[in-house]
């Protein structure tokens, strides 16, 4: 097989792989340039998006080939991860592992209609891009420390592009007080007949006061449409859930062994790096030296009680070898740091893998995806 590649910055923070056979495109994707909230940090992300070989020209490697020349070439580019939202079971011939699991917590209406909560200024927009500066405020103010959150820059965010479908953008619903936005969500535009299907929720500080307002309003949009329930794509730790699940709900978690979000590890020594402030947070009154080892890629952690250097000319007796895709599962807290020392190849007691990168629920609000 005798392909050429080229990459086309199509805009600003997009870039198009496509390769070539006899000097026509016989398959492609798309980079775009991300950030990924990290705790107290953020790291940089390419991700990978519209995926295609034309019918015609499947089933003799051109998909697999373009991929393995994106992750090289994001290599070259200096990007720390790659992610992405794929098909099952194809991905992790690529080093991909998921990390991340899809989540709902479902209310019927007549448990809803217990729920009493403040009656507050609302609106629901047509309009995406509807008060979204005070939206990504919102946003950002809750989602910094979520890790796995996509970075939203209230200055340049256009609004909810998407909301669960891909076709269509989402609504905004906001509440306000003395006329500033204090909590919103991001509603499905054309819903299956019995749901009111959400998105996005979000409420300045986590309040639950305001998450019982949204949810009260949801509860009065849904009867106002006659729907049977409301169906809202969340987190199951999140303060959203918390405060509706004494109403009686139904929360959901499904867990892919490979497809839905899918990251790997691109370059180890920058994303820990990127990683760095938040790794010194959690680093308080811990010491000790670590190796990761993936791909070839050598990294010693080197802990002294809030201080952590990154170092790349010399190892530690305590090493740990990991993929590409079980790295990235660890570092963003999907599995948990002691089933993932079980599994992987271990030498000496890399005990601090434990502190450094404890199990957590990262997300990516549906709205964000790519």
């Amino acid at each position: 097989m005798s392909l050429e590649f080229k990459v086309i910055s199509e805009s600003p923070g997009w870039h198009r792989v496509e390769a070539l056979k006899d000097g026509k495109k016989v398959s492609w994707l798309s980079v775009p340039d991300l950030k990924l909230h990290y705790g107290t940090a953020s790291i940089t992300v390419g991700g990978v998006a519209g995926v295609y070989t034309p019918r015609e020209h499947r089933g003799r490697g051109y998909s697999a080939a373009t991929l393995r020349y994106a992750v090289g070439w994001m290599k070259e580019q200096g990007y720390s991860l790659s992610a992405l939202f794929g098909i099952l079971e194809y991905y992790h011939r690529f080093g991909f592992a998921t990390f991340m699991g899809e989540h709902t917590v479902t209310i019927c209406l007549r448990n809803a209609s217990r729920i009493e909560a403040e009656d507050l200024e609302w609106e629901l927009s047509s309009d995406s891009s509807y008060a979204s500066q005070q939206i990504a405020e919102i946003y950002e103010q809750v989602n910094a420390a979520w890790p796995g959150a996509r970075v939203r820059d209230p200055s340049s965010w256009k609004g909810f592009r998407k909301g669960v479908a891909w076709e269509h953008p989402a609504k905004p619903l906001v509440l306000k007080r003395s006329g500033r936005v204090v909590a919103y969500a991001a509603l499905e535009r054309w819903p299956g007949p019995e749901e009111l299907l959400v998105a996005e929720v979000g409420a300045a500080g986590h309040d639950r006061s305001l998450y019982r307002a949204l949810a009260r309003r949801l509860y009065g949009l849904a009867l106002e449409e006659r729907r049977s329930f409301i169906k809202i794509h969340v987190p199951p730790n999140h303060p959203f859930v918390d405060v509706v699940r004494p109403y009686g709900v139904k929360v959901e978690s499904t867990y892919f062994w490979s497809g839905g979000g899918m990251a790997r590890v691109i370059n180890l020594a920058k994303l820990l790096n990127e990683m760095r402030l938040e790794l010194e947070r959690r680093a308080a009154g811990i010491e000790g030296d670590l190796t990761l080892q993936v791909e070839g890629e050598a990294v010693t952690l080197r802990v002294r009680d809030g201080s952590v250097k990154i170092d790349m000319s010399a190892g530690s007796v305590n090493v740990v070898k990991l993929g590409p895709g079980e790295a990235a599962q660890l570092f963003l807290g999907y599995r948990d740091p002691v089933e993932v020392l079980v599994s992987s190849e271990v030498h000496g007691e890399p005990k601090l893998l434990t502190k450094l990168f404890p199990k957590a629920t990262p997300y990516v609000w549906q709205p964000d995806r790519w």
